[in-house]
């Protein structure tokens, strides 16, 4: 299951590349990613851990911000993307290939923060995986991931329209047939646990399980927003929301 799931995050890195240059090259992109990790991360400078880094657009703004990032993904065709965005933008940043579930090159104890975009939804084994984050954080660090409720998309007139209209603007855009793609690539992403479950609610549950401390959940409205092209694109795909934990002090 990893292997099939990070060799088709490979296959597709120069497309997601593609994509976070696109982002990088946004001022209102950047502006809302920026504001938002300074809102959540704090002025203090922090070792941060991002987790699924694909080619790096989160790495590159938390290194901006004047934090200590190391950055991980599963996917060769990813890391090699990341570690030359890192060159092009001027980051210092440590990129590895790294099975994000497992973290096997990880000491305990050793990072502020765990940081994710898009990501969470990919493990293979979301318990293990937040079992083993908590162990990597110091106490009171914490996981902050942006993700959404993907894969689970009710076959309803409503979303059907949305897919589209979604198709017909990808098409346009980017010259992607992204529906055969989605198509083609579905029996993979079906056997992973979180898009055959309700989320965040799931999220919520396996975070108390493993004993995190005040676990926040909300909706974000900006990735949510109807009047975005991003929104006609991708949106059908769900409902997009922030978590933060926290690792109790003792």
């Amino acid at each position: 299951m990893f292997e099939k799931i990070e060799n088709k995050w490979t296959e597709d890195s120069g497309d997601y590349d593609d994509m976070i240059q696109k982002q990088l090259s946004n001022k209102r992109t950047v502006s809302y990613w920026t504001k938002e990790l300074k809102r959540l991360l704090g002025p203090e400078p922090l070792r941060i851990l991002e987790v699924g880094c694909g080619p790096g657009f989160m790495s590159i703004i938390a290194a901006r911000l004047g934090h200590d990032v190391k950055a991980i993904d599963g996917s060769s065709g990813m890391v090699e993307k990341a570690r030359r965005n890192m060159r092009q933008y001027h980051q210092q940043v440590e990129i590895c290939e790294e099975d994000g579930v497992t973290l096997p090159l990880e000491q305990e104890q050793s990072y502020d923060v765990i940081l994710s975009r898009d990501a969470v939804w990919t493990l293979y084994d979301p318990e293990k995986a937040f079992r083993r984050w908590k162990a990597v954080l110091k106490p009171g660090g914490r996981i902050i991931y942006f993700d959404g409720d993907y894969r689970t998309i009710e076959p309803t007139l409503k979303n059907k329209i949305h897919m589209k209209i979604a198709d017909f603007l990808i098409y346009v855009t980017e010259r992607k047939i992204y529906g055969s793609d989605v198509k083609e690539n579905s029996g993979i992403y079906e056997k992973l646990p979180f898009t055959s479950q309700k989320r965040p609610e799931a999220d919520f549950r396996i975070l108390k399980k493993v004993r995190f401390a005040r676990i926040q959940i909300r909706e974000n409205r900006w990735l949510n927003r109807p009047w975005t092209m991003d929104f006609w694109k991708y949106g059908y795909q769900g409902k997009k929301f922030i978590v933060v934990a926290t690792k109790k002090e003792k």
